[in-house]
């Protein structure tokens, strides 16, 4: 999916750079918004692997503590 937004971010700045008016205006805007998307998509795919090491660090204490009874 990051490929993907990297790609069209691309596509849309050789298109912005390679026209004038109305059509490089929208292609910055358009430019800027997948940026945007592309900075929450990591930074949600950060955030939820952040969130799976630490259940997974929970899981294991919890197992050490049962199985030392």
């Amino acid at each position: 999916m990051n490929k993907l937004l990297i790609i069209a971010i691309a596509l849309q700045l050789a298109l912005a750079f390679s026209s004038d008016g109305l059509t490089r205006a929208l292609a910055e805007l358009t430019a800027f918004l997948l940026t945007v998307v592309l900075f929450f998509n990591v930074k949600h795919a950060k955030l939820a692997q952040g969130d799976t090491k630490k259940t997974l660090t929970k899981l294991e204490k919890s197992r050490k503590s049962t199985t030392t009874l």
